[in-house]
C-alpha cells in the first residue's frame, strides 16, 4: 500500500527536526563548555548579572502591579499594640495611597537609614509623607526594652508580652500618668503636665473608642512615647490652629501618614535674599507663636538644624521634625510657682568650636514661664553668621546686601539675637528684627535707599514705651 500524504510529510519533516534538536543540543553544550574554560570571576561576574536582571525584573514588575502599603507585614500591624495606631489603616490597605519616586524600591530601604518614605493619595491628589519615626535598629533597642521589663528574651513575641511588662500592667485599672511617660531623652513629656495629657487625649486619633480611654489606648501611647513623639505634637498642635507642623493623617502599625512640607530648607540656602528673608521672617514667628500663645503652652526648640523645616510650594515654612521638642505648661508652673518660675531665663550662647549647637538647661526651661530660648535657638543655628552648617556656612542669611546690612543694620540684630551684648537682649530686639523683616521681604531691591529704617523703629518702640 502506498504512504498517504500525511505520512510523506511526516518523514519529511522529521530529519529537519532532528537536525533542530541536535543543532541545540550542540549549542548547550558548547555554552557549557565555554562556561567551564572562563576565569572564576567571570563566572561570579556572570551569574551576579543574571541574579541581579532577575532582581531587576521583579522589582519592576512590583513597581507596577503592587503596593507595599497594602502589606501588613509592611506596615508591621502584627505588632500593635506596640505601634503607633490603626487610623490610617483603611486608606493604606485600600490603596488609596501609592509610593512614589525612589520610596518604591525595597532595595534602597539598605541607605534609606531614617525610614522616611514619600507618597501620594490617589483620590484626593495630594502627596504624602509616611514615616517610621526611628531608625530599624532603635526600634530593635525599644522592643528588647520592652521585652525585658516583661522579663522576656530579646526578641519575644513584642504585640503579646507588652501587657506582661510592669508599667503597662499598672495601667489596666489606672489612668496614665505624666510620669509614665517622661524618659530620659528630650521629648514632648519631659517637662510633662496633667493639662498637656488632657489636651493631647483630646485631640489623639488614634483611640479605639473616642468616647472613652481603652487599655490598649494606654499601652500604645506608652509605647509610642518611647520611641518618638512627633506624630503627639502634630495632634496636640495642629496645623488647623496655626501651629506650624504638616497636617497629620493617621497612623497604620508602624508607619505614620502626614501632609508633605515641602522641599527641604537647605535647598533655599543659594535662593535670592528676598526669598530668604522671607523665610527668615517665618522662623522669626514660629518662635514668637511657640513662645507666646494663648494656650498657654511653650513649645522649645531643643534641634533646630535646617533637615527640620521644609517650604511648599507657596513658600509657606512648616516644621518636619518636632522629635526633640520640649512642651512646657504656663499654667502648671505658675500653679507650683519652683524658686525663679517667673523670671526670664535666658540660654546662653556657646562658641561650640564653629559649628551648630545649643546650649540650654531642660531642668530651667521647665521651671520658668518667660524664655529666650526659642529666638536664640533660630538665630544661633540658622539666621544668624554664628549658624554654620557643612557646605553652608553664614546662616540662612549670608551675603545680605548693603542696603539690608547698612540702613537696617539686619546683621547686628541677627548678631544680638544670637549672642546678646546685655541682660534681655533678645528679648529687647526680637519684636525690631521680626518687624524689619517683615519690612525687607516686602520690599524690592534698591541702591538709592537712604533712609535708616532702625532708628524709625526705634523710635516708635521709645513712643510705645513712654505710653
Amino acid at each position: 500500500m502506498l504512504p498517504g500524504a500525511r505520512e510523506i510529510t511526516r518523514r519529511r519533516q522529521n530529519p529537519s527536526m532532528a537536525t533542530s534538536a541536535k543543532e541545540i543540543q550542540r549549542v548547550v553544550n558548547d555554552s557549557q563548555l565555554r562556561y567551564k574554560q572562563l576565569p572564576t570571576r567571570a563566572k561570579f561576574m556572570l551569574v551576579f548579572s543574571l541574579l541581579f536582571s532577575l532582581y531587576l525584573y521583579w522589582s519592576i514588575y512590583k513597581i507596577v502591579f503592587t503596593n507595599d502599603l497594602q502589606s501588613e507585614s509592611f506596615l508591621e500591624t502584627d505588632k500593635c499594640p506596640a505601634c503607633y495606631g490603626m487610623s490610617a489603616c483603611g486608606f493604606l490597605l485600600t490603596d488609596q495611597v501609592k509610593l512614589t519616586g525612589w520610596s518604591k524600591l525595597r532595595f534602597l530601604d539598605v541607605v534609606n537609614v531614617k525610614n522616611v518614605h514619600f507618597g501620594k493619595h490617589v483620590y484626593k491628589e495630594h502627596n504624602v509623607v509616611l514615616k517610621k519615626l526611628a531608625l530599624d535598629k532603635e526600634l530593635v533597642e525599644v522592643d528588647n526594652e520592652v521585652c525585658k521589663d516583661a522579663n522576656r528574651e530579646p526578641g519575644c513575641d513584642i504585640a503579646r508580652v507588652i501587657y506582661k511588662g510592669s508599667t503597662p500592667y499598672s495601667l489596666k485599672d489606672k489612668p496614665i500618668l505624666p510620669k509614665h511617660l517622661s524618659s530620659l531623652t528630650v521629648s514632648m513629656f519631659t517637662c510633662a503636665s496633667y493639662r498637656l495629657l488632657d489636651r493631647m487625649w483630646s485631640y489623639y486619633k488614634e483611640r479605639l473608642n473616642q468616647d472613652d480611654i481603652m487599655y490598649r489606648d494606654k499601652v500604645q501611647l506608652w509605647y509610642l512615647s518611647k520611641v518618638n513623639t512627633e506624630p503627639l505634637v502634630m495632634q496636640t498642635f495642629p496645623a488647623r490652629e496655626g501651629w506650624p507642623f504638616p497636617e497629620y493623617y493617621g497612623a497604620c502599625g508602624r508607619f505614620i501618614v502626614s501632609e508633605h512640607g515641602g522641599r527641604p530648607l537647605q535647598e533655599f540656602y543659594h535662593a535670592s535674599f528676598e526669598k530668604r528673608v522671607d523665610i527668615a521672617y517665618q522662623i522669626m514667628k514660629m518662635a514668637l507663636k511657640m513662645t507666646e500663645n494663648r494656650d498657654d503652652f511653650i513649645l522649645y526648640w531643643t534641634d533646630i538644624q535646617y533637615e527640620n523645616f521644609a517650604v511648599d510650594a507657596g513658600g509657606k515654612v512648616r516644621i518636619i521634625d518636632a522629635e526633640n521638642i520640649i512642651v512646657v505648661d504656663k499654667m502648671a508652673v505658675e500653679a507650683t510657682k519652683p524658686r525663679g518660675w517667673n523670671d526670664l531665663y535666658e540660654s546662653d550662647f556657646d562658641e561650640c568650636n564653629g559649628e551648630n549647637c545649643l546650649t540650654f538647661s531642660t531642668n530651667n526651661l521647665c521651671r520658668h514661664v518667660n524664655s529666650d530660648h526659642n529666638y536664640y535657638a533660630a538665630c544661633r543655628n540658622l539666621l544668624s553668621q554664628y549658624g554654620s552648617e557643612p557646605g553652608m556656612p553664614g546662616g540662612l542669611l549670608h551675603d545680605m546686601p548693603d542696603y539690608a546690612k547698612n540702613d537696617w543694620e539686619l546683621d547686628g540684630m541677627l548678631n544680638e539675637c544670637a549672642r546678646p551684648s546685655k541682660p534681655k537682649g533678645r528679648i529687647i530686639i526680637k519684636e525690631r528684627l521680626i518687624e524689619a523683616l517683615d519690612q525687607l521681604r516686602k520690599m524690592k531691591p534698591a541702591k538709592d535707599i537712604n533712609v535708616n529704617i532702625l532708628d524709625a523703629l526705634k523710635t516708635k518702640d521709645d513712643s510705645k514705651t513712654n505710653e
